[in-house]
């Protein structure tokens, strides 16, 4: 039950997030990053009463300084769909590892040669999706080029690329925190969540916006609001997933929803793929799939627990799945882990089972 909950809660949220920015419409993204930003926090400050957790040690400063890059990188993540179509945003945001790994290799982590290798495969592939035509916004919209030099692909690339920064920055600095400050899961979600909130508040207001976010609300309000809502509840799913089984199954779900977004943006969405296009998809799914079965044959059972100690990695598994779906589903994104060959701000962690 709850492996399908994610998987409902999550498939409609990229075919949500697909139909609000589709077929001519436009999503205002500080409008978009208000709402459902404000319903994660409703969800993450139930989640924390319910667990009773602990007021987190991490000075407000820096849930800021997290809060503001996760809004960037959301903000672009977002903004990129006026480009590029949905497919090409999943994909490109599978290439997280590199930003990570950058941010990594300064802080002083090593990572095998198998995870270059296969992160070279996961960029490889999307860049044979995007540069086989077809992939860009202007063709989906309106049949013109689909030249993947085009500016409006690029354009596109370039905002992914801004979000895919952030979100390394957010993993290493995340990762910093970590290492010296205790907080919950849901927490950890609320404060991010919570912030993200207010920096959108205030910048609907600085920027004057105020009447387009009541423009959108009549518009697309229900969208926004079902973004928001299954958003937050393939949330929950995911730390009861967690807790009753573990982070192996839960990066399993994962991959499942990724790949099953992808068939279904296709699909319902009408997007022709060629021949160059569909090899590059096999590349990056197989290339995360790949990425998923090593690190899974490393956790010797089938809850992904390891050897950790108890009491101490599942606590380090939940902080950082319900980080990773916040900033990527709050993006849009989708988005699970590096376990699945996808974008973990886990991969600063090493061979943490994260999703």
């Amino acid at each position: 039950r709850d492996e399908r909950s994610i998987m409902c809660s999550f498939v409609l949220y990229g075919l949500l997030l697909e139909y609000a920015t589709s077929g001519g419409k436009h999503l205002h993204e500080l409008s978009f990053l208000f709402v459902t930003s404000a319903l994660y926090t409703v969800t993450a400050a139930a989640g924390r009463h319910v667990r009773d957790e602990r007021p987190s040690s991490i000075p407000p400063a820096q849930f800021a300084v997290l809060a503001a890059m996760g809004m960037g990188s959301t903000f672009c993540s977002v903004r990129s769909l006026r480009y590029v179509i949905y497919p090409i945003q999943v994909l490109a945001k599978s290439c997280k590892p590199v930003p990570v790994m950058i941010m990594g290799a300064f802080m002083g982590k090593k990572y095998p040669l198998r995870k270059y290798f296969n992160v070279a495969l996961i960029v490889g592939g999307v860049g044979l999706f995007m540069g086989g035509g077809g992939s860009n916004k202007k063709h989906a919209d309106s049949d013109d080029s689909n030249d993947v030099s085009s500016p409006s692909q690029m354009i596109g690339i370039m905002l992914l690329f801004i979000s895919l920064s952030f979100d390394g920055g957010i993993g290493a600095y995340e990762d910093k925190l970590m290492s010296v400050h205790h907080v919950g899961p849901f927490d950890l979600m609320y404060n991010i969540q919570l912030g993200k909130t207010i920096l959108a508040g205030v910048a609907l207001i600085v920027l004057n916006q105020v009447h387009i976010f009541f423009r959108m609300c009549q518009d697309m309000g229900f969208i926004l609001v079902a973004l928001g809502l299954s958003g937050a509840i393939g949330q929950v799913f995911i730390f009861v997933t967690i807790a009753k089984f573990g982070a192996l199954t839960c990066s399993i779900i994962g991959l499942a929803r990724k790949v099953t977004t992808l068939v279904a943006s296709i699909y319902f969405y009408g997007h022709p793929l060629n021949g160059v296009q569909f090899t590059g998809l096999v590349i990056s799914v197989g290339s995360m799939i790949m990425n998923f079965w090593g690190k899974g044959g490393k956790k010797g059972g089938g809850h992904g627990h390891g050897d950790k100690p108890e009491g101490n990695g599942n606590g380090e598994e939940e902080r950082q799945k319900m980080l990773d779906h916040s900033s990527d589903n709050g993006a849009g994104s989708s988005g699970t882990d590096e376990e699945e060959g996808g974008y973990e701000l886990g991969a600063v962690k090493g061979d943490k089972a994260i999703i």
